[in-house]
């Protein structure tokens, strides 16, 4: 891939600084770059470290000075390389067709360019969208609903019924559509299985990373909004709904019947407990533990989780724990020399008689 500063800075609707026709044949981190390399920088710290540095060109802040190498003027560096990354490593397409180990069953009906792969198996009544990508060993159940534009990773088992959106990215062994864990202790019987009859319905733009597990609803639905992104090992349970343009990191787990709002993020190892809802907007701290109903736009950290700030003066007064016993031990010596003092002096004083 070859390109020029100037035709970067087109692409990112950049202002450019410096030499647009210098040419451009890769992207890097500011730590590893080569001559030919572009790199950002998302402020005056980062700048001054890319400017030293062999690449030949930088994205940078509107604000940047001029350091010596042409310069991509733009509001958020960070998008703007997002974007360049994506010139230099295009999303990969496989050849149109069904390989002839695919094993697929009757009805399928699917749109244009589609690709179903080595010994992938797609069941019955089976519908796929435009350019859909089912990668080698992909497991799709009947009457599965996937939109266009997705791409379905090796070892990818999608249960029955379940509807995927526009655009949809699903990494490699996670498994949608898998049962709720439902049971209920009968006397003389022990665990008994609760029937889960719902699906999933996956929004447009969701990308689930790998070894991911979304449990289909007990009754209803199990519902991811559009825009939202799953990290790889997250647990998502049964009648969970989840709003549009959240993240969820890895190791998460999410009980049953949790409603969560737009924009929510929840940080690696957080949890959370059955039947809670969690407004709008919300941050949910690493490995915090939701135990209760959280208010839209709060911080929350911590077990249970509570407000963040609330949270940090609690963790600073346990770090002087140690400091604080020593100092109360002082104090009740103290205490109770004063109290030996005082006997003392009372049995050492007359009582004055009349």
């Amino acid at each position: 891939m070859r390109t020029t500063v100037r035709e970067l800075t087109e692409l990112v609707g950049g202002e450019l600084r410096g030499d647009g026709d210098c040419e451009i044949t890769g992207v890097s981190s500011i730590e590893e770059a080569m001559p030919g390399d572009v790199v950002f920088a998302q402020d005056a710290r980062y700048l001054r470290v890319a400017a030293a540095s062999a690449a030949s060109a930088i994205v940078g802040p509107a604000d940047a000075r001029n350091t010596g190498k042409p310069l991509i003027l733009v509001d958020d560096p960070k998008y703007a390389f997002a974007r360049i990354l994506e010139l230099f490593a295009p999303r990969p397409r496989t050849e149109p067709g069904v390989h002839p180990s695919a094993c697929v069953q009757s009805d399928l009906r699917c749109g244009q360019d589609v690709s179903i792969q080595f010994c992938a198996y797609l069941g019955a009544n089976v519908v796929l969208g435009d350019r859909v990508n089912i990668s080698p060993h992909a497991y799709i159940a009947d009457n599965v609903t996937i939109g266009s534009d997705v791409v379905i990773h090796p070892f990818v088992a999608i249960h029955q019924g379940v509807v995927i959106g526009d655009r949809v990215t699903i990494h490699s062994g996670s498994v949608i559509g898998s049962d709720g864990f439902g049971y209920v202790m009968v006397d003389g019987i022990g665990h008994k299985k609760i029937p889960q009859i719902g699906n999933v319905i996956i929004g447009d733009d969701v990308e689930i990373g790998a070894n991911s597990a979304i449990d289909r609803a007990r009754t209803g639905s199990t519902e991811i909004g559009s825009g939202t992104k799953i990290d790889n090992m997250v647990h998502i349970a049964h009648n969970v709904k989840i709003g549009r343009n959240c993240l969820v990191v890895a190791l998460v787990g999410i009980a049953g019947t949790v409603t969560i709002g737009d924009g929510v993020v929840l940080a690696g190892q957080a949890g959370v407990k059955d039947n809670v809802q969690i407004g709008d907007g919300v941050v949910v701290a690493a490995r915090a533990g939701v135990i209760g109903d959280v208010p839209k736009g709060a911080r929350v950290s911590g077990f249970p989780a509570r407000d963040h700030c609330e949270q940090m003066r609690a963790t600073a007064a346990l770090q002087r724990l140690p400091e604080l016993l020593k100092l109360i031990g002082r104090l009740g010596d103290r205490i109770a020399a004063l109290e030996g003092q005082k006997t003392e002096d009372d049995v050492e004083r007359p009582e004055s008689g009349g």
